[in-house]
């Protein structure tokens, strides 16, 4: 399954980004959104249509939790929603690197593929489209 992992930025920037990845998928499958960190969307001007499943994941430190409490809220979004997409949302961007690598590691590597990362942050953000 595609996964997309989206950082930095205001909460704002970030439901925008959010929304324009969570376009429907032919198959009719739904989308999945982990929100890390705290709050979930931050304006009712971005709505989010039903295809969409979001799940807040308060995962605290990657590099203290060993990534327990994320895997534990990432496979039981998965388990129960089916996704045909994943967008990780990582806040303010704190470790993106080590949950790049835990995405891509042996056990999640199997069924995720990380087609991009997005700091919202940079000058120019490329925000990559879905494969199809």
């Amino acid at each position: 399954m595609p996964a997309f992992l989206l950082s930095g930025g205001s909460s704002s920037k970030r439901d925008a980004a959010i929304a324009r990845l969570a376009e429907p998928v032919a198959s009719g499958h739904p989308v999945a959104v982990l929100r890390a960190g705290t709050g979930m969307f931050s304006s009712p001007a971005t709505p989010l249509g039903s295809h969409v499943v979001v799940r807040r994941a308060p995962i605290g430190c990657l590099c203290c939790t060993a990534g327990v409490v994320f895997r534990a809220a990432l496979l039981g979004l998965l388990h129960a929603s089916r996704p045909a997409r994943l967008i990780v949302d990582l806040g303010p961007g704190e470790h993106v690197a080590t949950l790049a690598a835990e995405l891509q590691g042996e056990s999640l590597g199997r069924v995720l593929h990380l087609v991009a990362r997005a700091d919202l942050d940079a000058r120019e953000p490329e925000l990559a489209a879905w494969p199809s």
